[in-house]
């Protein structure tokens, strides 16, 4: 882990973003749907804030 962490962390951070979400496209689309569900609501609860209100910047 710690060796993926430098490896992103010497790109830009729109390049980091851009293979950050090539890579987990990827691995989610591997998973069955429970896994995947799982996964996103983790991601979601890991999330500080007002979940209702973030979503409105998206």
């Amino acid at each position: 882990m710690d060796e993926l962490f430098e490896i992103i962390s010497r790109m830009a951070p729109e390049e980091a973003l851009s293979k950050i979400t090539t890579v987990a496209g990827r691995l989610l689309a591997d998973l069955d749907g429970t896994a995947r569900e799982r996964f996103l609501m983790n991601l979601i609860g890991q999330s500080e804030g007002d979940k209702v209100s973030g979503m409105v910047h998206l």
